[in-house]
C-alpha cells in the first residue's frame, strides 16, 4: 500500500451539522452527508426537563463518534504499515460531572476521563502495533480533541497476532 503524497491532500476540510429543535430536549440533526439523526435526553436528565429518550444524547453521539473513529483510523494506519486487520472492536466510555451541565458553579461540563478498550487481531508483530499506537495517538482527531482538552486518556489494548494470508 502506498501512502498518498501529503501535498495532494487539501489542507482544510469542513463538515457541518444542523439541529432543529423539536421540543423537550429533542432535536433532528441533518449532517452535511445528508444523513438525518435524532438526539434526545431521558426525562429529567442532569436535573433538567429532559426529553422522551427518542435518541442518543449529544454526549452519546460524541462517544459514538470517538468509538467509530478508532477502527477507521487504525485500519488506515494498518494499511500504511503493510498489515491487515482481521478483527477489530473498540469500546469508548467518557466520564463527566453532570452537575456542570445542570449549572453548578465551578464545575466544568467537560469530559474528564476517556477510556478506550480496543480488541485487535491483525497480521502484525508487536513492533508494528507499537508503531500503530503511536500514529493513532498523533493522528486521530477525536483522541486529540479529548487529550488536548485535558481529559485523562486510558487505553486498554488487547492484541492477538494472526498469520498473514498465503502469498503475502
Amino acid at each position: 500500500m502506498t501512502i498518498p503524497n501529503i501535498n495532494d491532500i487539501p489542507s482544510r476540510r469542513e463538515n457541518w451539522a444542523e439541529a432543529e429543535f423539536k421540543g423537550g430536549a429533542k432535536s433532528v440533526i441533518t449532517l452535511r452527508s445528508g444523513h438525518v439523526v435524532v438526539s434526545d435526553e431521558p426525562p429529567g436528565f442532569a436535573g433538567g426537563v429532559g426529553g422522551e429518550n427518542s435518541g442518543p444524547t449529544p454526549t452519546g453521539y460524541l462517544v459514538a463518534a470517538f468509538a467509530a473513529d478508532i477502527p477507521a483510523m487504525l485500519n488506515r494506519i494498518a494499511r500504511e504499515l503493510g498489515f491487515e486487520i482481521i478483527a477489530l472492536r473498540a469500546r469508548v466510555q467518557i466520564a463527566w460531572n453532570p452537575r456542570g451541565i445542570a449549572g453548578a458553579e465551578g464545575i466544568a461540563p467537560i469530559p474528564f476521563e476517556a477510556v478506550s478498550d480496543i480488541w485487535l487481531r491483525a497480521t502484525a508483530d508487536a513492533a508494528a502495533i507499537v508503531q500503530m499506537k503511536s500514529a493513532y495517538e498523533r493522528r486521530c482527531p477525536l483522541h486529540n480533541l479529548f487529550s488536548k482538552a485535558g481529559c485523562h486518556m486510558v487505553e486498554n489494548w488487547q492484541f492477538e497476532p494472526a498469520p498473514a494470508a498465503p502469498g503475502r
